[in-house]
């Protein structure tokens, strides 16, 4: 187990195969290198990448594939442009909360791919007249509904195993960052 203390969430303490390593970092952030994602139980939309390197940064992030038509090129096509294997594949946006209308919105224009298997991730930069760094999320049941087509779909698409694995990273970390 790998502790991280001085985190939004508090310590927390996560299993060595959870790190997911971003050989180029992420954009604006070339030294951050090593994450793990947090997920939320109950099938809430937002998780955490939490950085290992600076505990007090965790991006908020959802599932880019819950999006309709999104990303485009595939996914798979983005990923084998950065040289990651495409067979198990993870999307990530980054989310925030608007200044003003404190509606959510998403980083569409930078997703964050990750190859499950290998545990490696990177950060592709699409086409800015087709997609924006501050997309409006405004409609809360579109999200609503995302949201939970996507806890469904990872739950029907997971191994016993990986069930199992789920289950007891969430139980610990909830017991050592609450909120989560």
């Amino acid at each position: 187990m790998i502790r991280i203390e001085g985190t939004k969430f508090g310590t927390i303490e996560v299993a060595e195969d959870s790190v997911i390593h971003f050989p180029n970092g992420l954009v604006g952030f070339p030294a951050e290198t090593k994450f793990v994602l947090l997920e939320r139980s109950g099938g809430k939309l937002v998780g955490y990448l939490q950085s290992f390197r600076t505990p007090a940064l965790a991006f908020p992030v959802m599932d880019g594939t819950s999006f309709e038509n999104y990303p485009d090129p595939s996914v798979a096509v983005l990923a084998n442009g950065v040289g990651l294997d495409t067979t198990d594949l993870a999307c990530l946006v980054i989310v925030a909360a608007h200044p003003q209308t404190k509606l959510l919105q998403a980083n569409m224009l930078a997703p964050i791919l990750v190859d499950v298997a290998s545990r490696t991730g990177a950060q592709c930069v699409l086409d800015p007249r087709k997609f924006s760094a501050s997309h409006s999320l405004a409609d809360p049941m579109a999200l609503a509904k995302a949201g939970m087509a996507a806890a469904k779909r990872r739950q029907a698409e997971a191994t016993p195993e990986e069930r199992e694995t789920a289950v007891d990273a969430m139980a610990h970390s909830r017991g050592a960052a609450s909120g989560i």
